[in-house]
Formats: structure tokens, C-alpha cells, sequence
């Protein structure tokens, strides 16, 4: 899969080379990215139609106002991830590209986004295997952050982990993992020249062992902040007790996991939201679940809509 990925990313990467084709590119994806936020969103909102609830319209334009809390803790996680594997670039450029890669993810496969986010890098001399790689282990420690943010649901003292076991026992399987691959990072960088000298590679990074335990801190955060709109959110239709809030978190962190790891190779087909809708009808009545998974989820792509499009205005490249 890998090599597949990286195969199609340097044929993209020559027609990249084209100015006139790289801007067809990049208009392209963006087009596509938006036609299937907009059939997403067309789709949920008939669900909603059916429906006969009173929503609160200040929670839900709130939502929105928040959704940074979310966002920008998530591509500082992706920046600080660059540093840890030796990709050193300007925040700025880091945020930009996080941002243009961003609404590719609304197209089913990570293929589109990640190779979205190659062709950007391409513009700073890195290489496509690099920004493949790093994307990987961007998943991976997504999913592992996530399945331990889990745990949040024990403090909500509501006992829903006891009705979803799995959930409880991949927070917990999280932890060792976690600790190990900290500790482990200076015999890593003494074996990793060794293999990778062995299969050709020339570039041989060096993993910043306290670059990786913040990006580890930024991601913690970054489910937090998703588990904050979820909460806000949830006000709309269905108010919740601020003693709730971690429980929220737990929910987003699980279901994110649950996505980021079932759910490859078919991202954008709604594994995520089946996961929450499950875990959320845990925490109030089925249907109102249901709902808020559904408003969840368009309030997700307007917010990342609308703030993208603000991050890639507040961090165009001036002329030279």
C-alpha cells in the first residue's frame, strides 16, 4: 500500500512540476473536497427535516465560533510531528498546509488528503516518502491518543465503559504502548540508520524523543477541544451537566480512534459517526443521540469550511 501511495504521489508530483497544471491540481481537489462535504451535507440535513425538535441556534453558531479549539491544536500536533522526525519548517507553512490538506479528508480513502498534503510539501524540497511516512504515524498516534482519551468516560462516573468493554480494554492496552514507544526512542535511533541504510534511504531522521511527548500533550488537547463543541453542542438540543464534559471527551476521543483505525481505507463513509452515535446513546435518549450526531457532524464541515479558508487567508505566502 505504501509503495502503491507513494508511486501515484511522484506521478502527481510530475505533473506538479507544471505551474499551470499545479494550480488545475489544486483547484480540482478543492472542488471535489467540496462536492462531497456538500452531498454529505445534503444528506444528513434530509435526516434532520424529519424531525420535530426544538434546537437552541446560540449553541450551535457557538459551536462553530469554537470550532478552533479542535482544529488548530490538531495541525500544532502535526507540526510539532514534523520536528520530531526532522522536518524543520516555519509554523506558518506548517498551519497552511495542514489547511489546504484538510477538506480532501471529506473524500472517502486518506489517499487524496495525504497526497494533497505531498504535492504541498513538494514547494519546500520534501520529499514524498517523508510526508507519507510522517501522515502515518500522524494516524497512528491520532488513533493511540484517542483510544486513551477514552478512559475519560470512567470520570464521568456514569459507568459506560462497562457497556462497551472493548472501548475500556484498548484505553488501557493504550497506555504501555504509549510509554514504550517514548522510551524506546533512543534504541530507535540507533537501529534506525541501520535498517534504512540497509533498503537505500539516504535520509535518515533522528526522533526528538520531547517533540514527540508534546505532540502526544497537543493531540491530548486537540481531543479535548472536539470533545468541548461536542459538549456545547449537545446544549442544543439535549442539556448537559458540566460533570458530563469528560465524558464527551471520551466519546470523541473513542470514536475518532475507532475510525482512524477500522475505518482506513474507507474514511468518509461514516464509521465515526455510527461509533459515536453508539457511545452518545450511552449518555442521553437514542433519538436525541442520533440528532446530535447528525448536527455533529455538519457543524464539523461548515466550522472546518469556514476556518480553513480563514487559516489559508491569514497565512498566504506574500510575494516575493
Amino acid at each position: 500500500m505504501r509503495k502503491w501511495l507513494i508511486s501515484f504521489q511522484e506521478k502527481l508530483n510530475d505533473a506538479y512540476q507544471d505551474r499551470i497544471t499545479r494550480r488545475y491540481l489544486v483547484i480540482g481537489i478543492l472542488l471535489v473536497s467540496i462536492g462531497f462535504i456538500a452531498i454529505a451535507v445534503y444528506a444528513n440535513w434530509n435526516e434532520l427535516s424529519d424531525q420535530d425538535f426544538n434546537f437552541d441556534f446560540r449553541y450551535i453558531i457557538l459551536a462553530v465560533i469554537i470550532y478552533p479549539a479542535g482544529m488548530l491544536p490538531t495541525a500544532l500536533s502535526w507540526h510539532t510531528l514534523l520536528r520530531t522526525i526532522g522536518i524543520h519548517l516555519p509554523i506558518r507553512t506548517n498551519l497552511r498546509n495542514f489547511s489546504l490538506s484538510a477538506l480532501p479528508r471529506h473524500i472517502p480513502g486518506f489517499v487524496w488528503y495525504i497526497s494533497s498534503r505531498s504535492l504541498l510539501y513538494k514547494e519546500d524540497n520534501i520529499s514524498a516518502a517523508r510526508i507519507v511516512t510522517a501522515s502515518a504515524i500522524d494516524i497512528i498516534l491520532l488513533a493511540l491518543t484517542g483510544f486513551l482519551s477514552a478512559l475519560m468516560l470512567l470520570v464521568s462516573g456514569n459507568g459506560i465503559t462497562g457497556e462497551i468493554d472493548f472501548l475500556r480494554t484498548a484505553a488501557f492496552m493504550t497506555i504501555p504502548i504509549l510509554l514504550l514507544l517514548i522510551i524506546s526512542i533512543p534504541l530507535v535511533n540507533r537501529l534506525l540508520p541501520y535498517f534504512l541504510k540497509r533498503r537505500g534511504v539516504s535520509e535518515v531522521p533522528n526522533i526528538d524523543q520531547k517533540n514527540l511527548i508534546l505532540t502526544l500533550l497537543v493531540m491530548f488537547i486537540a481531543w479535548a477541544g472536539g470533545g468541548l463543541i461536542l459538549f456545547v453542542l449537545a446544549q442544543a438540543i439535549y442539556p448537559l451537566n458540566w460533570s458530563l464534559y469528560p465524558a464527551m471527551i471520551g466519546a470523541w476521543g473513542a470514536a475518532g480512534a475507532v475510525s482512524l483505525t477500522i475505518g482506513i481505507g474507507i474514511q468518509g463513509f461514516g464509521i465515526r459517526e455510527i461509533t459515536l452515535g453508539a457511545i452518545l446513546s450511552l449518555i442521553m435518549p437514542p433519538v436525541f443521540a442520533i440528532i446530535l450526531t447528525v448536527i455533529f457532524r455538519l457543524v464539523l464541515t461548515a466550522g472546518e469550511f469556514l476556518w480553513v479558508m480563514l487559516l489559508i487567508w491569514l497565512t498566504k505566502k506574500t510575494p516575493e
